[in-house]
């Protein structure tokens, strides 16, 4: 009799199963059982858990539920005896540095006198950092969010925040760019990969924008969101929050590292990053997000339109420096010759002296000239050259499912992607030709040689794209063609 392949693949035996838990203490104690347990075993994935917490390099030890004295006659069972769920040692030589762990799951959030009671243990017991993990996203300063730290006990215990997504994400960026030595370790990351992501493991809470968002959409459809303003702080929080996962969920796969590109003041005051964030949805009815992607042509800009209920995705890329006006906004459509390019994709040219056009990629592939035709109808002066250009992709909003609006950032995030895919990835910015040295004339034998290089000059070439060629092995390499 043979077997059925599809149904052993459901059964087979997995390093960390998810099956019968039954309450947020059991799926706390897993989580945290089987974290400290790749973190010890896996030697890539403890460095960087380490080194995210500030730690050095060296033997990574980990232990669960360690008990710590901290009234005179405490003995080990006590009631008020102090348990972190972990404790991280790391020892190189005679040096060794600690850090106690402190897990949520789920919806579970930090609590206040918690932290305070872990956070002063630490410092009275010598240990290195703090470290804490939930489904929170971590504040601009790595700082826990949702409680008050000490700034006394910081300067002395270091606490460091480290959302499930991060740890996710840094395990799937190891596993995909094959940087785990050992098939073995390799192995095992990929089993807490799957067991975190498994819904059934009760660790990993998708990202909501809360129970206040209807209200919110009600209000800007009413054109009164100052009306919600207290609504709309917690949405702001949830949509800071949710950047970060996606700016995550893009480093695992891209393999680079992205981040949500916010001002100097904001990383340093996480609350000026919510007021901000506040101010631009009460006044504009926005919620904004950019995103620097390595190596990319321009930075990724997401914004919720909230009275329209659409999404807008967008890249603003600089223009060429050199050829006619016309010859410049061909180089940039020419890299938007793919049909995976979305049809209603909008091209803007931005001239300067507040002049714009614009126009759908569709119908600009058949009448590219309406681009030299400003958004009043008026001829661009013969003077004005393109600076820059934004492409523009608008979706409608993802709705919620019931009363869960993970939907609607799961359909936020995944046109994220879509659209790197589809727009960014494709564009290379301008590359300008080379400074050309003057001609030697007296090298010439004869003056033929000099009439020719007075000639008037042929017409400029248009701007140089960067293509990608395939050399005679095989392999990519970055080149550059002239159009002739």
């Amino acid at each position: 009799m043979a077997l059925d392949d599809e149904l052993l693949s459901r059964k087979e035996v997995r390093l960390f199963p998810s099956h019968h838990i039954r309450s947020d203490r059991e799926a706390e104690l897993r989580a945290t059982a089987s974290f400290l347990a790749v973190t010890r075993a896996v030697s890539e994935f403890g460095r960087a858990v380490v080194s995210m917490a500030g730690g050095p390099k060296g033997k990574v030890l980990c232990y669960t539920e360690v008990p710590f004295k901290v009234q005179t006659g405490a003995k080990p069972g006590d009631e008020d005896q102090p348990r972190p769920d972990g404790l991280l040692r790391v020892t190189r030589g005679k040096k060794d540095w600690t850090a106690i762990i402190e897990v949520k799951v789920g919806n579970n959030s930090l609590e206040q006198e918690q932290f305070n009671r872990y956070h002063t243990l630490a410092k009275d017991h010598g240990i290195k950092a703090f470290i804490t993990i939930s489904n929170q996203s971590a504040l601009a300063n790595k700082l826990p969010p949702g409680v008050k730290a000490d700034k006394w006990r910081l300067n002395t215990v270091p606490a460091v925040h480290l959302s499930w997504e991060r740890l996710l994400t840094e395990a799937q960026l190891l596993s995909r760019q094959k940087a785990v030595a050992d098939p073995d370790q390799q192995w095992i990351l990929e089993e807490w990969v799957r067991y975190l992501v498994d819904e059934d493991s009760r660790i990993i809470e998708p990202p909501q924008i809360g129970g206040h968002w209807k209200e919110v959409l009600r209000c800007a459809r009413e054109g009164n969101l100052n009306a919600c303003k207290s609504q709309m702080h917690d949405v702001v929080e949830r949509w800071n929050a949710f950047l970060k996962k996606v700016a995550f969920r893009l480093r695992a796969k891209l393999g680079v590292d992205v981040v949500p590109r916010i001002s100097r003041a904001e990383s340093k005051d996480p609350a000026t990053r919510i007021k901000n964030l506040l101010t631009t949805a009460i006044n504009d009815g926005q919620l904004p997000g950019v995103f620097r992607i390595p190596d990319a042509a321009g930075d990724l800009s997401v914004v919720v339109l909230l009275a329209p209920r659409s999404v807008q995705y967008s890249i603003e890329i600089e223009a060429p420096t050199e050829g006619k006006p016309l010859t410049r906004i061909k180089w940039l459509l020419k890299q938007l010759q793919s049909d995976d390019v979305p049809a209603d994709l909008v091209v803007q040219v931005n001239w300067g002296w507040r002049l714009s056009s614009q126009g759908r990629i569709k119908d600009l592939k058949e009448q590219i000239d309406s681009l030299l035709w400003d958004n009043n109808g008026e001829k661009v002066p013969k003077e004005a050259s393109p600076r820059s250009f934004s492409l523009q992709w608008t979706i409608g909003l993802p709705k919620g499912k019931g009363r869960s609006t993970a939907p609607v950032l799961e359909g936020i995030a995944q046109g994220v992607e879509d659209f790197y895919r589809r727009v960014v990835e494709g564009l290379r910015p301008f590359i300008p030709k080379a400074p050309q040295l003057p001609e030697d004339h007296s090298k010439k034998e004869d003056s033929s040689d000099v009439d020719s290089a007075k000639q008037p000059e042929s017409e400029p070439k248009e701007p140089a794209i960067p293509q990608r060629v395939v050399e005679s092995d095989g392999s990519p390499q970055e080149g550059i063609f002239h159009n002739e």
